[in-house]
């Protein structure tokens, strides 16, 4: 599988309060609704203003973190530092004026994401805090503009999407440099966007035709279906894939929320955070199928054979911290996020399973 940021699909910024120096220590969690199966260990990044997006099965962690300017700015926090590395722009962009964006990393800390400078520009970080500017690959440089790079798996193959002449996202894979450009839906499809990439080389995203908005889409050996819809569906994207090709993602519905939803077996099941599962997202699958995701009421869940359990359930009373988003979720079962505490500062945290 590989480990993606949910950068791209919305996730709403949160106003932080820095405070430069505060230390935050690891809390055992363990409640009643996870005491027979698992129980995790909560820490907290000791920075605040971080936010963490992705983690890699060597526990490797990308996200944001407030850079000298002040300005959020994509991070790896690799195992064992305190300190982030921030991840660089190319040499040709003005740092100022320069946004970076980490989009995956694979278990190799190889990262793939982009830069914005009003266009977006194709990155790949190749275990260093130094880009390879992937827009300048001769198909990329010759034949499309406002590139970005969404995914990345262990073989080393980007997934992502650049605008064609016609400004229509058209999608590409990059093998050893090697750019190929991947269909769009057949009977009049214009746009096509990969979202993320499993081990075994399954794409999903969305992708478009001329009647109708984007919806879940898969790539299988080049070649693009759409996945199955919920009733109702207006539109939708797959976000995530394991190496069974189970799929995650949301379905915006009639009621013009979106619904978290599982792609498997040639199926759509719509799967419920708590009480109402209306505007929530499913972010991420393991390999093991337990998915990770969003609730409607900024809180972050986890769904395990067929149960939902809010992660802020199993805090401590009294903690001072509300876990807001669960964004990744490895094949050890370690779950990153960002949390805010009682002050409203922003952190990133990281769930470990314990025994």
């Amino acid at each position: 599988m590989s480990f993606r940021s949910r950068r791209a699909a919305g996730k709403p910024m949160i106003a932080t309060l820095a405070a430069a120096g505060t230390v935050l220590t690891a809390i055992a969690l363990a409640g009643p609704a996870q005491a027979a199966t698992t129980s995790y260990k909560l820490t907290l990044s000791p920075i605040a203003g971080t936010g963490y997006s992705a983690i890699n099965n060597n526990g490797a962690i990308i996200g944001n973190a407030e850079g000298s300017g002040g300005f959020l700015t994509a991070a790896l926090f690799k195992t064992g530092s305190a300190a982030p590395t921030f991840l660089g722009a190319p040499a040709s962009q003005p740092s100022g004026d320069t946004l970076v964006i980490a989009e995956a990393i694979n278990d190799a800390n190889q990262i793939v994401g982009e830069s914005d400078t009003g266009l977006f520009t194709a990155l790949e970080w190749p275990g260093s805090a130094t880009p390879t500017d992937l827009s300048q690959l001769p198909v990329l440089a010759s034949t499309l503009f406002n590139t970005q790079a969404t995914s990345v798996n262990n073989s080393g193959l980007i997934v992502g999407y650049g605008q064609n002449t016609k400004d229509a996202d058209t999608p590409f894979t990059i093998q050893n440099n090697t750019v190929t450009k991947l269909p769009v839906l057949p009977s009049g499809g214009v746009d096509a966007q990969p979202i993320a990439l499993s081990s075994t080389g399954t794409i999903v995203g969305q992708a478009d035709t001329r009647t109708q908005d984007f919806q879940a889409v898969e790539w299988v050996s080049s070649k693009i279906s759409r996945l199955a819809s919920l009733a109702g569906t207006l539109t939708s994207e797959a976000v995530a894939v394991n190496s069974s090709g189970q799929a995650v993602g949301s379905a915006v519905l009639s009621d013009l929320n979106a619904h978290p939803v599982l792609w498997a077996n040639g199926k759509a099941t719509e799967l419920h955070f708590g009480n109402d599962s209306a505007d929530s997202t499913a972010n991420a699958i393991n390999d093991s199928g337990v998915i990770v995701g969003n609730g409607a009421n900024g809180d972050a869940f986890i769904y395990r054979n067929g149960t939902a359990t809010d992660l802020n359930s199993l805090l401590p009373a009294g903690s001072g911290i509300t876990l807001i988003t669960a964004d990744s979720i490895n094949n050890n079962g370690d779950i990153v996020g960002t949390a805010v505490n009682a002050q409203g500062e922003q952190f990133g945290y990281e769930l470990t399973p314990v025994s």
